[in-house]
């Protein structure tokens, strides 16, 4: 299910799932009513749009064309929920580098102090 809203200029999508089955009013109300709050919206405003003033080539602007219809643009709320998804893997990659390189960090430290004892004296 997904869920759209809108505020002042701001357009943002979430995404839920409720299950294999199509969701009854009942559930759907129940969701809007007490657990709005708890909806992880993603916010994309309309100055996120970049408009080039260059003037751009009539046969690259043919080519650019002709990739965005073979590709399917989709909705709007796909689209944001599709730029929501790449920063949450950009985030979840960026948390994993900088864990293993603690990690590495703490080992050589270990390593070192290790090395250090060895060679303190009998």
């Amino acid at each position: 299910m997904i869920v759209e809203n809108y505020v002042d200029d701001h357009y943002e999508v979430a995404k839920l799932t409720l299950g294999t089955s199509e969701p009854s009013v009942y559930v759907i109300n129940d969701l809007i009513n007490k657990n709005w709050d708890k909806l992880k919206f993603y916010c994309q405003s309309t100055d996120e749009m970049k408009i080039s003033d260059k003037r751009i080539n009539p046969k690259r602007l043919q080519r650019i064309s002709r990739k965005e219809v073979n590709n399917g643009i989709g909705t709007k709320a796909q689209i944001s929920l599709k730029e929501q998804s790449q920063l949450e893997k950009k985030a979840s990659k960026k948390k994993k580098s900088e864990y293993l390189k603690e990690k590495k960090q703490k080992n050589f430290a270990i390593k070192q102090q290790k090395k250090a004892a060895k060679h303190k004296g009998h």
